[in-house]
Parts: C-alpha cells; sequence; structure tokens
C-alpha cells in the first residue's frame, strides 16, 4: 500500500475547503484567468494578470513550488503547468484552485468538498484570442486603470463591421449590434458557451418565449433561433439568413407546387390583392406562421377558414 507524504495530504485537504482567498486580502494584481474552480482539459494553463503600475516580478505558485515568472510590465502573461486532479495556483495573492482531467470531453467536474451536501464544481472555459495580444487592443491606460474603448472600435478592430453586407448590400443589423453592444451577448474575456455567449438564455434573454402549445415550428421548439435569423446581421428584415421564400425552402424542399404559384388556376380561386407574394410566387407566410400556431402545420388560421381567403364556396 502507497501513502501520500504528509505534505501533500496536507495540501489535498486545504484544497479542498479553500474559498478564494481575494476576496479576503485585496491584492493590487488582478487575476484575469483563470478564475477559481476551473477545469483545465491540458495540464498546461494560461495565466493572465493586469496591474495598474510596473512592480517586482509575479511568480506563480503551482502546489507549493515556485514557477516561471509571469511576461510584461503592467499586462502580465504566462503559462504554468499542473498536475493530473486537484492544484493549488497562487498569484498576486490569490489562491485559485484548477482541476486538470487531460483529453476530457465534459464541460464542468463535480468534485467533494469535504462539507456534507456541497460539492466544488470545476467549470471549463473559452478563452477569447484577443487576451494573447494584452489590453491595448480593447482598452486604454487612464491614471493605472484600463478603461474600455468604444465597443464597435474595439471588436471591429479584428471582427467584422456586420452592417457592411458584400458589394454595398443593405444588411438588417440586430439592435444590440447596430449600438455597438457587443458585451450585451459575449464576455469579453472568458466564457463557458460557445463564441463567449454569456446569456444563459440566450435569445430569450431579450425576446419573449413563443407559446408551447398548438403547433410549434422545430427550430424554435428545440432553441434554434439562428437556423432562421442571424444573431449579428441579415440580408432581410428581422435578421433573417435568406429572404422569403428561400429561406423556407432550405429545408422545406418539396413544397406544394400550386400553391407556390400566383397564376389563377379554375375559376373558383382568387388570390386577394393583399395576399404576401415574392417574385411572383405566393409567400410561404401567407399560409404559415414561422415560430408557433394553434392550428395544425402552422396555420396562420383554422384550415377551413384560410382556404377560403382564396378559394370562393
Amino acid at each position: 500500500m502507497r501513502f501520500r507524504p504528509a505534505g501533500v495530504a496536507l495540501l489535498f485537504a486545504v484544497l479542498l475547503v479553500l474559498p478564494a482567498r481575494g476576496a479576503q486580502a485585496p491584492s493590487a494584481l488582478d487575476v484575469l484567468y483563470p478564475p477559481d474552480l476551473t477545469f483545465a482539459r491540458e495540464p498546461r494553463v494560461k495565466v493572465f494578470a493586469f496591474r495598474g503600475s510596473k512592480g517586482e516580478p509575479v511568480v506563480p505558485v503551482v502546489n507549493g513550488k515556485a514557477a516561471a515568472p509571469l511576461d510584461g510590465e503592467m499586462f502580465l502573461k504566462g503559462e504554468v503547468s499542473l498536475f493530473t486532479g486537484l492544484n493549488l495556483l497562487q498569484i498576486g495573492g490569490k489562491d485559485l484552485r484548477v482541476f486538470v482531467l487531460p483529453n476530457a470531453i465534459m464541460n464542468s467536474f463535480r468534485f467533494p468538498s469535504g462539507k456534507e451536501g456541497q460539492d466544488l464544481v470545476f467549470q471549463a472555459y473559452r478563452l477569447h484570442p484577443a487576451l494573447d495580444d494584452g489590453c491595448e487592443g480593447c482598452h486604454t491606460l487612464e491614471g493605472g486603470k484600463l478603461k474600455a474603448k468604444d465597443q464597435k472600435e474595439a471588436c471591429y478592430g479584428c471582427h467584422n463591421d456586420f452592417s457592411k453586407g458584400e458589394g454595398g448590400k443593405k444588411m438588417f443589423v440586430h439592435s444590440p449590434v447596430a449600438s455597438g453592444e457587443c458585451t450585451a451577448c459575449h464576455d469579453p474575456h472568458f466564457a463557458t458557451r460557445p463564441k463567449l455567449q454569456k446569456l444563459e438564455k440566450g435569445c430569450l434573454e431579450c425576446h419573449d418565449p413563443f407559446p408551447a402549445t398548438g403547433t410549434v415550428h422545430a427550430p424554435v421548439g428545440a432553441g434554434e433561433c439562428v437556423a432562421c435569423h442571424s444573431p449579428h446581421a441579415g440580408a432581410a428584415k428581422k435578421q433573417l439568413a435568406r429572404p422569403g421564400n428561400a429561406l423556407c425552402l432550405g429545408c422545406h424542399i418539396e413544397p406544394h407546387e400550386r400553391h407556390r404559384s400566383f397564376v389563377v388556376l379554375g375559376a373558383l380561386t382568387r388570390v386577394p390583392d393583399d395576399f404576401p407574394t415574392e417574385a411572383g410566387e405566393l409567400a410561404c407566410i401567407g399560409c404559415h406562421a414561422p415560430h408557433q400556431s394553434p392550428d395544425a402545420l402552422l396555420f396562420t388560421k383554422p384550415q377551413a377558414e384560410l382556404c377560403k381567403i382564396c378559394h370562393l364556396v
């Protein structure tokens, strides 16, 4: 039987109950990443920190042993090597717990805290690549403090300006994008969700949900708003990925041919002048709701009433 050395056993016990010390012992150093209770899938973990003035080299301490000093004077960055399992990372007076499980596929990891009924939840994060370039791309330094630049100026330094369509085409821009509120939906440093999304409810943080009764369009029921809408800008109103019938036909490849033609067939058919049309064809939304309907097949009205719009009886 193998026994842990007494020092390792003591460290392990401290890690389980240790709160992040930064809340009790403020430091001039602001650790940007990693936060306490980080779950890492690789044994080498990036470290980013900021301080308002130059000072002595900052040396991370990993499980009681000094690592290489962080590079930089005010914006500091580097990497530390950790062991598989639970690690204590000490940076600038802050104690941070990092659990390493190489090549793991899960996004979080629960670990017994030593307290009855309580677990430590370690969370994996996605980093904004801009952190590697330092703070200056997104911030200005004023009086030793970071001030955020205008978000359009900062974000469009690397990302496309969504309001500018190819070949001068008009784009319909999502209102937070148009007003430069990128951080309304995205975290500028790191996040648990893809694309640095920070909203747990996604689109429903701002948009009211559609009723779950009656007939619900499959993408709506699955919460896949971006199947039809661009979150930034689209070629059609409401940030639709494609205009009109072209959007519907991307999934519904076998529409009813008679109802696509605007040509009147038969003496008992009369299409009202205000019926939605598109390029000589009847528009899908003339009969079907795009999100939810109390009626079958997403009909905009009960079928008997709907047919009477065009078909005389």
